[in-house]
């Protein structure tokens, strides 16, 4: 058996056992032919203990059924050996020995009494060599109680343990009083049938034979914990204990990661990042925005044309061809009109950029004459075009659907076309992404601040 074992009882009967018949080389082995105790437990000893049963060593040979059993019997020590002098005050004269027994190959098991520490070691010795099953012992103290457990200093034969590990037989400990019990009873069952207790009425019944024996059967029910629930239960809490560990961090994980999108996602809205600018993501603009840029129809006139209608003035126009959200009019602003007309068409983003001329430095909204998009020349007032908010202008349909798929940065400047406070879905590679060029770029600087250093240093 395997796994930890218990004891359930231990039962003792008395049995009824032919005596063997030799004839020349031919002989009959000795049978059972009663169990008295079953059969009439008024003339045999029987006991029956359920417990005060302690287990030294639960190695022991292979059992039927859970069941340990053997004719119960003292193991003999040597004859040299001093214990025998000392066995006779707790071992009765007449208790069965081996050679009492049965000559029959039956399995045996030793009823010893542990009242000296080099004489249990002989007990054992002795044991060894015989065919047994289990090894009962008892202190000889007539105590009732159950016997200490293993680890106690009593069970100590100064061998570290030696004695529990080398047995090839389970040793089991009853309290004092059943142990000098069972003893005496071991000791009136070890004549012949006349002299057993109640032997005349076993021959009135059975007829026995005068040389068969009447001997004490013992029977120990172990019962082994069955250990594979107990692995699948602890094969359950690993797996359990590993998924909750799994779980955790999977969602720390996950409280981490939303944690830096929506960080990302407050920057992208602030305008601290821009994904498409720092080649993270390629962003495009909604539709419904860009239709909201302005359209104008295109009106450019050459710098001569203006210098000669109106030579007086210092800055600006005498007149000028302004845009209008109405496609393809345009307003003839004159010198002539009130001031406040004027200047508010010239600080609307609507004003056409013919003025370039008379500015030294060109803008976003200087001379533009082609669309940078398909390169094709816009045509005075003719072409209708539409103005981003850098100033830049382009075909609505070139301009349109590059913002609308390609790209939310303008073709020239690369400024930022999204409306305010709007940010793509962010994910976690784009996340990971804008943190690896955040170490980059704070790499490159810290770099580029040593090496600046180092330039002064030398100077």
């Amino acid at each position: 058996m395997t796994g930890n074992t218990y004891v359930d009882d231990i039962q003792n009967a008395v049995l009824l056992f032919s005596n063997p018949v030799w004839s020349g080389s031919d002989s009959i082995p000795s049978t059972v032919i009663r169990n008295i105790t079953a059969l009439s437990s008024d003339i045999a000893y029987s006991a029956e203990i359920n417990d005060n049963i302690t287990i030294l060593s639960s190695k022991y040979a292979p059992t039927s059924n859970g069941i340990i059993q053997g004719l119960m019997y003292v193991p003999d020590l040597d004859s040299d050996d001093p214990c025998r002098e000392l066995e006779s005050a707790y071992v009765p004269s007449t208790a069965v020995r081996q050679s009492d027994l049965p000559p029959s190959d039956y399995n045996l098991i030793a009823l010893v009494p542990w009242y000296n520490g080099s004489c249990t070691k002989s007990y054992l010795s002795a044991a060894a060599v015989d065919p047994i099953r289990a090894y009962i012992t008892y202190k000889p103290d007539n105590t009732s109680g159950k016997p200490p457990d293993v680890n106690n200093e009593q069970w100590n034969l100064h061998d570290s343990g030696a004695w529990k590990t080398d047995s090839k037989f389970p040793i089991y400990a009853v309290s004092g009083l059943i142990g000098s019990s069972m003893m005496k009873q071991l000791s009136l069952y070890s004549g012949n049938v006349s002299s057993v207790p109640y032997g005349q009425n076993i021959t009135a019944l059975y007829s026995p034979d005068a040389d068969d024996y009447v001997r004490i059967w013992s029977q120990i029910h172990v019962s082994t914990a069955n250990t594979l629930p107990t692995l699948w239960i602890f094969i359950l809490v690993c797996v359990a204990v590993l998924l909750v560990v799994v779980v955790a961090i999977s969602l720390f994980i996950h409280y981490v990661h939303r944690k830096r999108r929506a960080s990302l996602r407050r920057r992208v809205v602030s305008g601290e990042v821009n994904l498409e600018a720092m080649n993270i993501k390629r962003v495009t603009v909604p539709i419904e925005h860009i239709e909201k840029f302005p359209l104008f129809t295109y009106n450019y006139e050459p710098k001569s044309n203006i210098s000669s209608t109106f030579p007086n003035l210092p800055r600006g126009a005498a007149q000028s061809h302004v845009r209008n959200d109405s496609l393809g009019i345009d307003e003839t602003i004159s010198s002539n009109s009130a001031p406040a007309v004027w200047e508010k068409a010239m600080a609307s983003p609507a004003v056409i950029s013919h003025l370039a001329c008379l500015t030294a430095v060109s803008t976003a909204t200087d001379y533009q004459p082609t669309c940078m998009i398909c390169s094709e020349s816009f045509r005075h007032r003719v072409t209708i075009i539409r103005e981003l908010p850098c100033g830049h202008i382009y075909h609505p349909h070139c301009i349109d659907e590059y913002l609308s798929e390609q790209s939310s940065l303008c073709p020239q400047c690369k400024a930022l076309l999204l409306p305010r406070g709007y940010s793509p879905k962010i994910t976690n590679a784009m996340v990971r992404r804008e943190r690896a060029i955040r170490r980059l770029r704070s790499r490159v600087i810290v770099e580029d601040s040593d090496a600046e250093s180092a330039v002064v240093t030398s100077n």
